[in-house]
């Protein structure tokens, strides 16, 4: 099993290019599935499939934590995933096939590893790198079937490298916050937010989510509280109880910030203050007559800047600096 990476480097990876890249950028060593799962609910069976990209020349092992419920049930005794160099592997049914899971729905995180060799602690520097680390991607579709009824109605789940994350410890920055739009609670269509603790050494995480309409207004705030690794999918409806009978039922969208975060007592040295705390979110819009679900993505406030910018497309080398290439 391995080792999390020491997230005082991560916070201050905030800082820099990695953490505000466009969403696209999907290689890392660690790379987190929010949600998936294999499990009966609704009258209909969720089931994920999942692509793994091994991005190295070498061979590489990849280990598996699993973690379900706002309190984080961990799991990690999972038989290790090996893709040769280059190889792109699809994974049908993932949790029961590769997890023997048939019950469950949670976040998964994958970490690679270069094959025969050591990535754990005493490979890692100060920061928490280990130089046998090995890139991967992660893709996944998470989809319905329902007994009788032909087809499947599913939705794309991204992985999302560890870079990635939020972090209150990055206010300063504006990479404390993110936001969701497209929030639909009619009729015709309802919403669910999906909240994820990223850190394993951050307990008592409180994510506060402030709902707005298409004007601005406050419609209602909530509060979700995750244990190390927790993880929550609430439905629009029962976090904003107002909001069906609000004036603006459509056109909304969904602020989401940390207000909270404790170290656990395993915490490593740079997260024994907060617990280095970090999260993804998620929404989901769900049409009520089809079940056709939509995957809605948080986005930063923030732009990549100038700096960002040149630094994913440098100038050096006689290359022309990067310029908008349609009218403006």
């Amino acid at each position: 099993m391995f080792k999390f990476k020491n997230w005082g480097i991560a916070a201050a990876l905030a800082l820099s290019t990695a953490a505000a890249m466009a969403s696209n950028f999907r290689a890392a060593d660690q790379v987190y599935l929010p949600i998936g799962g294999h499990i009966q609910g609704g009258g209909a069976l969720f089931v994920s499939d999942v692509f793994l990209s091994n991005l190295s020349t070498d061979t590489v092992t990849v280990s598996i934590i699993f973690s379900s419920g706002p309190a984080g049930a961990i799991q990690t005794n999972f038989p290790q995933i090996t893709l040769a160099p280059n190889e792109r592997k699809e994974l049908p049914d993932f949790f029961s096939t590769n997890l023997s899971l048939t019950n469950n729905l949670g976040v998964v995180i994958f970490n690679a590893c270069k094959q025969g060799a050591d990535c754990g602690p005493l490979t890692q520097d100060a920061s928490g790198f280990s130089p046998n680390y090995r890139n991967i991607s992660v893709e996944s579709r998470i989809f319905s079937t329902i007994s009788g009824v032909p087809g499947t109605t599913g939705q794309d789940i991204p992985g999302m490298p560890w870079y990635s994350f939020v972090t209150m410890d990055q206010a300063a920055t504006g990479l404390d916050k993110v936001f969701i739009t497209g929030i639909r609670n009619t009729s015709a269509y309802r919403t669910n937010i999906g909240f994820v603790n990223a850190s394993q050494y951050s307990k008592d995480m409180q994510l506060k989510a402030t709902l707005f309409s298409s004007t601005g207004a406050v419609l209602g705030t909530y509060t979700e509280t995750l244990g190390p690794l927790g993880q929550a999918q609430r439905s629009v409806g029962s976090i904003f109880p107002a909001f069906p009978t609000a004036a603006t039922s459509t056109g909304a969208w969904v602020q989401i910030e940390q207000i909270a975060s404790n170290p656990t007592s395993d915490a490593p040295q740079g997260c024994t203050t907060t617990g280095c705390p970090a999260f993804f979110a998620y929404g989901s819009q769900l049409d009520n007559i089809s079940g056709d679900p939509t995957t809605l993505e948080a986005q930063y406030f923030k732009p990549l800047t100038d700096a960002q910018i040149l630094a994913i497309y440098p100038t050096t080398a006689g290359k022309s600096a990067v310029r908008r290439v349609a009218r403006h």
